[in-house]
């Protein structure tokens, strides 16, 4: 969670919320006391999903897991009703369900909303458009204060249609996830070690320390269910 130092002081909030009741008081403050938006809520079809996660993941729910796709629980239900509760009390920006992530990202950047949940990417888009921007980075707020978050990963894989090969391709993955080759991999792509020992190797970077400790806190899409394309497109629609 990305937070703007300076409208937490112009409206008051001294200190940055952990639960979903302290994110809905600050930002309802920032809201009302600032020219800002207090929370930028993005559910529009380029992220809905994504945003949606991370609420359900506060409340211990998920999409689903390779066996069974489950959107309607009542851990979802209930962070969705939550969700709707920010937005009917006023606290986010305007019509949530058709602003898209990066225009809202933008909008933090510009220092015009409160809170807002992004990436690793962020602090150096951050650095490059508006490096005066006083902010820090927090947990993500959950309903209880417990650590989640959402994780989205890419993959590397190897297809066994050459057993010959087999070997060989052990011998690249060891290299390439040994901790000097990948991390020097995952620091110029601005992405997170998916290894332990990546982990390790980047915990000094204060950017990333946010992230890292988040990492073992991490809910996924359930990708590996056929159906999670389909759900995907029929949730952000």
């Amino acid at each position: 969670m990305f937070y703007n130092k300076d409208l937490m002081e112009e409206a008051g909030v001294s200190q940055v919320p952990g639960t979903w009741d302290e994110l809905h008081e600050a930002s309802k403050k920032i809201s009302e006391k600032t020219k800002a938006s207090g929370y930028g809520m993005p559910l529009g079809s380029e992220e809905a999903q994504g945003e949606s996660l991370i609420w359900f993941a506060g409340n211990g729910g998920n999409f689903g897991t390779d066996e069974q796709i489950q959107v309607d629980t009542p851990a979802n239900l209930e962070a969705a009703q939550f969700m709707k509760k920010m937005i009917d009390d006023g606290v986010t920006q305007k019509d949530p369900g058709a602003t898209q992530r990066t225009p809202m990202l933008n909008t933090f950047i510009q220092g015009k909303i409160g809170f807002a949940y992004g990436l690793p990417q962020t602090v150096g888009q951050i650095e490059d458009e508006n490096p005066d921007l006083n902010y820090g980075i927090a947990p993500v707020a959950t309903k209880t204060g417990d650590p989640a978050t959402l994780g989205v990963a890419d993959r590397l894989m190897s297809f066994s249609a050459d057993e010959a090969k087999k070997e060989a391709v052990g011998e690249f993955m060891d290299y390439f996830f040994s901790s000097e080759v990948y991390t020097d991999w995952v620091s110029t792509e601005g992405f997170l070690p998916t290894t332990k020992s990546g982990s390790e190797a980047m915990a000094g970077d204060e950017t990333l320390k946010p992230f890292l400790d988040l990492l073992p806190n991490a809910v996924f899409y359930p990708t590996t269910n056929p159906a999670w394309n389909a759900t995907d497109g029929a949730f952000k629609s």
